[in-house]
């Protein structure tokens, strides 16, 4: 599930193509400009009303031949769960309940997350499932214009709260985000990112990428979403550190 979001086995969450002809609008001057244009395209405003968002859907890396399942929850204003479930390796999951951020896995166990980890789960909790980059996007620029595809896009540079850089590919007509490149931190040091957002849909008002690709060292991941819930019942419980 983001940006963006899930930060280092797949990023983000997001999604199409429902606003009013923002091409006939004055081209924007600033990055700032940009991202508010982002922001309203993605539905911000509608998003931020929900209490809560429950994401779900598959993940896959194609050339591993591994494939699994991911479960992700937000809760106003910045707590945060995944859960993924991959074959052959089992369930890790991610959590941050407003102060601790947490993550169990097969791979490592237990563990509290520090340092960059801790301020990249914050991150991802705060943008919330409608990766309003706004909320963390340090010292934006705008740098020009670029093709990701067929696709003419505004490129904008920064910083997230950790200090790494970021780069991030807005589309020129539709103002949605078409790809992000961003640093993330894992237990084995800083990793560059590229994360690509495609087959946009609304739902309830929010635009949400209904297919995410990211690439990580090589290594490619495919995150496609099944089912979008807003204000789903969630209890506080389920974003807290387990005991073991």
């Amino acid at each position: 599930m983001n940006t963006m979001r899930f930060w280092t086995l797949m990023v983000g969450i997001v999604s199409l193509l429902a606003l009013q002809p923002t091409a006939q609008q004055a081209k924007p001057q600033n990055a700032q400009q940009v991202l508010d244009r982002m922001a309203q395209a993605m539905g911000a405003a509608q998003a931020a009303k929900f209490r809560s968002i429950q994401v779900t859907g598959t993940l896959q890396y194609p050339a591993q031949g591994m494939q699994g399942r991911f479960e992700a929850f937000y809760q106003s204003p910045n707590k945060y769960l995944l859960k993924v479930t991959i074959q052959g390796i089992g369930e890790i999951q991610q959590g941050y309940d407003g102060k601790v951020g947490w993550e169990k896995s097969p791979l490592t166990g237990l563990r509290e997350l520090k340092g960059a980890e801790l301020e990249q789960i914050r991150q991802n909790a705060t943008m919330g499932a409608n990766n309003d980059v706004r909320k963390t996007l340090r010292n934006p620029r705008l740098q020009g214009q670029e093709k990701v595809g067929s696709r003419d896009a505004f490129v904008i540079t920064g910083q997230s709260p950790t200090g790494a850089p970021v780069k991030l590919f807005i589309d020129t007509q539709r103002y949605l985000p078409l790809r992000m490149d961003m640093q993330v931190a894992t237990p084995q040091g800083k990793l560059n990112t590229a994360t690509f957002f495609e087959d946009y849909r609304k739902v309830d008002g929010v635009m949400y990428a209904f297919t995410t690709r990211q690439q990580v060292a090589n290594i490619e991941a495919v995150v496609k979403i099944e089912r979008v819930r807003h204000n789903a019942a969630v209890s506080d419980s389920i974003f807290r550190k387990p005991k073991n």
